[in-house]
């Protein structure tokens, strides 16, 4: 389980919107290779399905299943890169392209997938979904 003590930034319309603070406890969390929140001092996270009531500048515990790290580093890391891969062979072995070209075609062989990615996002805000429960004090 991942989590991250957070404070409550804004509610609108059924909707948290949390800002995610850096701890050191990220130093010893085992999903810290796939979490970015390690890796910035704040990030924002919209949590629309919760229970309870909430004040803005609560604190709150953000909770999500390593699952959900290990899904964002498919689509944000490994599909990339065998996109890229893919292409470079394809461009190098198929079309007998210079090695320069094959890396700038590849490169560019991600635009079509970012626009796949960027229209498929609200699918995808829906498979990550983080869930919000009061911190302890």
């Amino acid at each position: 389980m991942i989590e991250h003590e957070g404070i409550v930034e804004q509610i609108k319309g059924g909707s948290l919107i949390i800002r995610i603070l850096q701890q050191s406890a990220c130093i010893s969390c085992n999903a810290k290779n796939f979490c970015m929140a390690s890796e910035s001092k704040e990030k924002l996270v919209k949590i629309t399905d919760f229970k309870g009531t909430y004040q803005i500048n609560e604190k709150v515990i953000v909770t999500g299943s390593e699952s959900i790290g290990h899904q964002a580093v498919m689509w944000a890391y490994i599909i990339p890169f065998f996109i890229m891969l893919l292409v470079a062979i394809l461009t190098i072995t198929v079309w007998n392209l210079p090695e320069v070209q094959s890396a700038l075609i590849a490169i560019l062989s991600l635009i079509p997938y970012y626009i796949f990615v960027f229209l498929i996002k609200n699918k995808l805000t829906k498979k990550f979904n983080f869930s919000v429960k009061k911190a302890d004090l």
